[in-house]
């Protein structure tokens, strides 16, 4: 008997495995050397999509819309405030280019489409506004963009903010001027009401109801010239009492007077008390009043913004991720688009049918090579990016792995748009209608939140809106994607493969 080794049995399931992988390979072969046989093909689709994130990079300017503004002013000026201050304010946020007292010309300016705006102001502010009306300025536009108006309309109401400011620190200035000259009045006010208190003679009576007639206007003129009880109420707790402390003076003053026609002023000593210490708390609120700066009664609150992060990115660094996303999308798509309805019009199904390979074992090896076709274009994208200065906060990982997810999934609708077009033209025809959605539902330009949520599920339904969300959390947070981002992907994938599966097999059955 020979004692010749026999040569190991491969075992039933590991053959199978074999073949499987061996029939993956060949597909996955051929979609790899089709595409290296086709440099114009990969010149575009790298080389294409880098000049445009260069391009973006290097010319992206963030600004606010240049709105050409005409001013009209009144005939005889703006009284009682100061025009170039005014007209500074107006062009901090407008590019002022006429300014005229002709409204017929500003307007002709306007209808020709040499202007943009036309701001027409009032005259005699500070009259209406002493006359107890409000002045109006009025804005006539001829925008047509309506982020142009939307841009107008915000940049009015900070201008008109802005001009009521101005307004008002005049106004507070001069009521400090008033007050000042209040305290000294005060001041002797405080010496009539001691002789009030100390001199209850007939004839001294009798001369002191002039003197309480004169306590009571001035306390209304005090009153008048103060601002709005909130403004008092944020400097501090004296300004705050001010205004009670005169309406309980003028209200004490009144009674005195009533008693002195009475002849019951005696009644009235502790009151009379009471107001020659409500005059002393009013002079030292006055005091405060005449040496706080004009700014703080305009604008008692201020502001102090803080970004944890230190600021915000620059605009090309915050919509790298976007571009990134967009293009590996659509280079997956236009592969993917292209796969199917190519061979099904070259006759290729009638061979696969009769070949000994299914139809999972072509997809997927369809899905292998322009994965990595598509990864290493995606590699040459990133070294562009870093050169751009875009960071990578997060987990390499889990980049990695959002990205190859994104390529499976716009894959995935590429190969459907392949297994559902007629023709060539019509597959590159629903290539970029995806592009369009992409662009405009991805949230890429314009939030999610700005939709109706009729469109969310069209949004939800591109890859390149999940990819974006995930590649900015990774990219510019430095944080994980949330599990939204991985299911929406996922979903998109699966369900993109088995509608391929399904169509696919029904075509190549009736081939």
């Amino acid at each position: 008997m020979s004692n010749q080794q026999q040569p190991p049995i491969s075992h039933p399931k590991w053959h199978g495995l074999q073949r499987w992988l061996i029939r993956v390979r060949a597909y996955f072969l051929k979609e790899v050397n089709e595409i290296r046989r086709q440099p114009l093909l990969i010149l575009s689709l790298i080389i294409g999509p880098l000049l445009v994130l260069i391009l973006f990079g290097s010319t992206y300017v963030q600004s606010t819309p240049q709105v050409r503004t005409g001013l009209v002013v009144p005939a005889e000026g703006l009284r009682g405030i100061n025009e170039e201050e005014i007209f500074l304010l107006i062009g901090l946020n407008f590019d002022l280019r006429l300014i005229t007292s002709e409204r017929a010309e500003a307007e002709a300016q306007l209808a020709n489409g040499e202007l943009d705006l036309v701001q027409v102001l009032p005259g005699n502010i500070v009259t209406a506004l002493r006359s107890g009306y409000n002045p109006i300025i009025e804005f006539h536009s001829a925008a047509i963009n309506p982020m142009t108006e939307g841009w107008i309309q915000y940049l009015a109401y900070a201008q008109i903010n802005e001009i009521n400011k101005a307004i008002l620190r005049t106004t507070a200035a001069q009521a400090q001027v008033d007050a000042a000259d209040f305290r000294v009045r005060l001041t002797d006010a405080e010496g009539k009401v001691i002789d009030l208190e100390q001199n209850l003679s007939e004839a001294g009576r009798q001369a002191s109801r002039e003197n309480i007639r004169e306590l009571v206007d001035l306390t209304n003129r005090i009153e008048a010239l103060l601002p709005a009880q909130d403004t008092l109420t944020a400097l501090g707790p004296e300004l705050a009492s001010m205004r009670p402390t005169l309406r309980r003076l003028r209200s004490n003053l009144q009674e005195f007077e009533q008693a002195i026609a009475n002849d019951t002023l005696e009644l009235y000593l502790l009151e009379i008390a009471q107001a020659r210490s409500d005059i002393q708390l009013i002079n030292g609120s006055l005091e405060i009043f005449v040496n706080t700066p004009p700014d703080r009664l305009v604008s008692p609150v201020g502001q102090r913004y803080t970004n944890i992060r230190g600021n915000a990115y620059p605009a090309v660094v915050y919509y790298s991720p976007g571009v990134l996303a967009l293009l590996v999308q659509h280079t997956a798509i236009t592969l993917g688009a292209l796969a199917l309805v190519r061979e099904r019009l070259m006759g290729a199904f009638e061979v696969f049918r009769v070949a000994p390979v299914s139809l999972s074992q072509m997809l997927i090896g369809k899905y292998l090579g322009y994965t990595i076709f598509i990864g290493l274009a995606s590699g040459v994208l990133i070294g562009a990016m870093a050169l751009l200065g875009v960071p990578m906060l997060g987990s390499w990982f889990t980049f990695g792995g959002l990205l190859l997810l994104l390529i499976i999934a716009s894959l995935g609708i590429g190969f459907l748009i392949s297994a559902l077009s007629g023709s060539d033209s019509q597959a590159i025809q629903l290539a970029m209608i995806s592009l369009l959605l992409s662009i405009f539902f991805s949230g890429f330009f314009i939030a999610l939140d700005s939709f109706a949520p009729a469109a969310l599920p069209v949004a939800y339904a591109i890859p390149m809106t999940h990819g974006l969300a995930g590649l900015q959390q990774i990219m510019l947070r430095g944080l994980a994607p949330d599990s939204t981002t991985w299911l929406g992907l996922s979903a998109i994938a699966s369900l993109s493969f088995l509608l391929v599966m399904v169509i696919t097999g029904r075509q190549m059955r009736q081939a």
